[in-house]
């Protein structure tokens, strides 16, 4: 990470390019000396099919660099750049060609300008890409030329398009003159402060403040606690408090450290119920909720909430992400305590959705009466679906359940 070149705005962060080139790095499991011989053994064999095929426009070269070019215990992935030289053909051959990719061109490409431009040269591609990578999740293809990036790399193919015949390689590891890339990106000072708390924003957890046309949601903690602390940079590059007196959420900045039942490691019902219980000693509103959680979970719908018609959370399609409002309905003045205890209720709503895998169930809702659940989190949904369990009464609280 290093500081940005923004001025006149909100001061961050951004990433270096080594900072991003680990930011795209896939997580995968670690693989052995062996598993890398065979990725590349694999890949050779793939190539000399793709370099030999009369249907395609393109032939391909090879070099691999990264970490598989040496000695180790373990290694993330295999590291190839991949060139694509147009071959030599005939007018009536290259239309022949052309038309047949074409024809295998996806509707949406078809109506893109590139598409419509050089729909024949991007299918092929996409097939080529496709074609050597297919089981094969350690293999990364890139087009970066090692040369270009100054960093070591060694011939696996080359081609000679204008006799259509393979090239033979040197085993020779080539080693550029230039330094990498990544080592010619001048690395930006460090300032002395990177946190200065913004002017006017500072208010107590129970000070209450109106509410009206604003909203503040699950998702905003984290943005607000952000702008807070950001400093403003001027265009000396000096670092100045940030004053944003218009922007009244920013007064909440924080509140979700109010309460962090949320932090714990508990089970998504034993969290709720203490959530609750911390809210009702802070008299905060959720406590006047009644205690029923619903589940709603369609094609494009993952809702869980509690009490009755007072929605907390949100789920979007995938559930990888929660929105919904934290503020209470028919209220107009709120405090960080309220916020507070809304927030640690709703993380614990999500845990109960994520933990019961409700997202893999089919389209069903299901009404739980909390003070009847005895169990630290509910139980796995598919599972309990799969047995024919997952019915009224499956287990202690589950009142409803629907099937659509």
């Amino acid at each position: 990470m290093e500081p940005a070149d923004i001025f006149d705005s909100l001061f961050y962060w951004q990433l270096t390019p080594n900072g991003t080139r680990l930011a795209l790095e896939p997580k995968r499991k670690r693989i052995g000396r062996d598993k890398v011989q065979t990725v590349i053994s694999e890949l050779l064999a793939r190539a000399k099919v793709i370099n030999g095929d009369s249907d395609r426009l393109q032939r391909i070269t090879l070099k691999l660099f990264g970490s598989a070019l040496e000695e180790r215990d373990d290694y993330g992935d295999v590291d190839v750049s991949i060139a694509y030289l147009r071959r030599q053909l005939s007018d009536i051959e290259r239309e022949r060609i052309e038309n047949a990719l074409k024809a295998r061109q996806s509707n949406s490409d078809r109506q893109t300008f590139q598409g419509r431009l050089m729909g024949a040269e991007r299918q092929d591609t996409r097939e080529i890409m496709a074609f050597l990578k297919k089981g094969l999740p350690h293999l990364s293809l890139m087009n970066d030329d090692p040369m270009d990036l100054g960093t070591p790399y060694r011939w696996l193919v080359d081609h000679d398009v204008k006799t259509d015949r393979p090239v033979d390689v040197p085993d020779d590891i080539v080693r550029p003159n230039a330094p990498s890339i990544l080592d010619q990106h001048p690395s930006k000072p460090l300032p002395p402060i990177t946190f200065i708390e913004a002017q006017h924003r500072a208010i107590s957890a129970n000070t209450k403040v109106a509410i009206d046309d604003m909203h503040i949601g699950l998702e905003d903690a984290a943005a607000l606690e952000e702008q807070m602390w950001s400093p403003k940079v001027t265009r000396e590059g000096n670092f100045v408090a940030n004053d944003i007196r218009s922007e009244k959420r920013v007064k909440f900045a924080g509140f979700q450290h109010l309460c962090p039942i949320w932090k714990k490691d508990l089970g998504g019902v034993a969290m709720l119920k203490e959530a609750l219980d911390w809210c009702d000693e802070h008299k905060v509103w959720v406590r006047d909720l009644f205690p029923r959680v619903s589940i709603q979970r369609s094609d494009r719908t993952h809702i869980i909430r509690l009490g009755w018609g007072h929605d907390l959370i949100y789920f979007n399609v995938g559930g990888k992400s929660t929105t919904g409002s934290l503020l209470p309905i028919n209220r107009t003045r709120v405090s960080k305590i309220d916020l507070a205890g809304a927030y640690a209720v709703g993380r614990a709503l999500s845990k109960m959705y994520d933990e019961s895998r409700c997202a893999k169930m089919p389209w069903f809702s299901a009404d739980i009466l909390l003070p009847l659940v005895e169990v630290d989190r509910l139980p796995d949904f598919p599972r309990l679906h799969k047995a024919g369990a997952f019915k009224e009464g499956a287990f202690q609280g589950l009142r409803e359940v629907t099937f659509f």
